[in-house]
């Protein structure tokens, strides 16, 4: 017989989420922090780290599907089919910005990308998003297939990076914005 599943909010959950919720933090402020530096982060010890993921991959790959399930989670709460498009798309850059600079760590990661089944599985997820820059496209999609989503992605790594630097939020939201529906570039600034 088997040992009964973690009870959601138990101790042991609690302990995992506390380990992911410091790497996540650790992490988006320095990619080659060790297990000691987030262990010290989650308040607890290396060799509890070490009971829940033995090596660091096992932290890494946790981790991805944890920011992967938050920004999901972020997206549904956005509820991007409600409402105006660009409104709605707002909203859904504004709940991904939230999520902060473990978004690209996690997504560019090379211990991560290079596990197809993992890749495969954070590749899934963000299609409403698609679908909320279909809805508020103006003049419909330049680009290759998949340009809008890669665009969208580009355009939230540059807010991780300006809203680090100290811009307020609200400017890299508005900048982002402007981005996607006006075009990048007014020929009135340099």
């Amino acid at each position: 017989m088997s040992a009964p599943l973690p009870i959601e909010g138990g101790p042991r959950s609690r302990t995992r989420r506390a380990i992911l919720d410091a790497a996540m933090a650790v992490l988006a402020e320095n990619p080659t922090a060790s297990l000691g530096d987030i262990a010290a982060t989650a308040g607890v010890g290396r060799s509890t780290l070490h009971r829940y993921f033995a090596e660091r991959t096992d932290l890494l790959r946790a981790l991805a599907l944890h920011v992967h399930a938050l920004s999901n989670a972020a997206i549904e709460h956005a509820e991007p089919d409600c409402g105006p498009a660009v409104d709605a798309l707002r909203r859904v850059v504004e709940c991904q910005l939230d999520l902060g600079p473990i978004v690209p760590f996690v997504y560019n990661d090379p211990t991560i990308t290079a596990d197809p089944e993992l890749a495969a599985e954070l590749d899934k997820g963000d299609e409403v998003i698609v679908e909320v820059l279909d809805r508020a496209a103006t003049q419909g999609s330049a680009g290759p297939p998949g340009w809008p989503r890669m665009v969208f992605w580009a355009l939230l790594l540059a807010g991780y990076e300006s809203a680090k630097q100290g811009t307020p939020r609200v400017q890299v939201v508005d900048a982002i914005m402007a981005s996607l529906t006006q075009g990048t570039i007014n020929p009135n600034q340099s």
